[in-house]
């Protein structure tokens, strides 16, 4: 072997990849950037494994300049060493036909008008801030509900707490996990994406939004500014007035629903897989060459 590429970030080498140079994707390091939300798995990881054993390969990979700054920061590895290559968004989020939202509404049992998260369910993605924002809109007569994509992961129960404290049971839906061919037509039935994460390396939901032609609010926090330049309408995810009005916004403002659209769509093919391809591949290059 010439290159060994551990592209998941937590399985570095310990023992280096014998006469290959090795090369790992860290993608961020949350459990250090913003400690209390990762579980005693991630921890371990983060905080103890990866400082010992990363500084040990040839070269880092990471998706954003704020990651690369909290892992040269935090994991004691030089600047020199970490390259930032961007992910992409696929080719197939786009902007998706009306019988393709119906049946994908159809499908998933949601209604004609809603807004819209997608992550995973774990108290990093901020979802907490998200429900109280949206209270305020449904107390004050907004009919349209949150529909929730993703996967249930850790602390859900608090979530559900949150949903119990506020009676939002007519107001939330849980889809679970869902299939990526169905995302396309999920993204581009909603009125509205929100994205309120408290920490991300680099936050590929809101691009894939943008790319279905759907308008964005979002995060401020960590690298999403970076990612949806001004292309997004984004806000402090801990300002929970600050998040419904920046929603009540957009969903009042269609002028503003189709500029961002329109910026949305220009903002998310500057970020393409070929692209990420060919700088990864450019870090193979320089590695073999040093």
């Amino acid at each position: 072997l010439d290159i060994l590429h551990d592209p998941t970030g937590v399985t570095p080498f310990l023992f280096g990849g014998g006469p290959a140079k090795t090369v790992v994707t860290v993608h961020d390091v949350f459990a250090w950037s913003y400690p209390g939300v990762s579980t005693l798995a991630d921890t371990v990881i983060y905080r103890y494994w990866l400082p010992y054993v990363l500084p040990r390969v040839d070269a880092v990979i990471t998706v954003s300049e704020v990651s690369k700054a909290d892992i040269v920061k935090h994991l004691r590895i030089s600047p020199n060493n970490v390259r930032v290559v961007y992910e992409g968004v696929s080719d197939h989020y786009q902007p998706a036909s009306a019988i393709e939202v119906a049946v994908a509404r159809t499908h998933h049992n949601l209604p004609e008008r809603y807004l819209l998260f997608v992550g995973s369910v774990e108290k990093r993605k901020n979802l907490h801030g998200l429900l109280e924002a949206c209270s305020r809109l449904w107390r004050a007569g907004e009919s349209r509900p949150l529909v929730v994509v993703g996967a249930r992961r850790w602390k859900f129960s608090e979530i559900l707490d949150t949903i119990e404290r506020l009676d939002l049971h007519d107001h939330v839906r849980f889809t679970g996990f869902v299939p990526e061919a169905d995302l396309p037509a999920l993204y581009s039935g909603a009125d509205l994406f929100v994205f309120p994460s408290l920490y991300e390396g680099f936050g590929l939901p809101p691009l894939e939004a943008m790319a279905c032609g759907t308008p964005v609010v979002c995060s401020n926090a960590a690298s999403l500014p970076e990612v949806v330049g001004d292309a997004a309408i984004t806000v402090d995810p801990h300002d929970t007035e600050a998040l419904a009005d920046a929603i009540r916004r957009v969903l009042d403002d269609p002028a503003l629903q189709e500029t961002l659209r329109a910026k949305g769509l220009a903002r998310a093919k500057q970020f393409t897989w070929e692209k990420a391809a060919r700088e990864t591949l450019a870090v193979y290059r320089k590695v073999l060459q040093a």
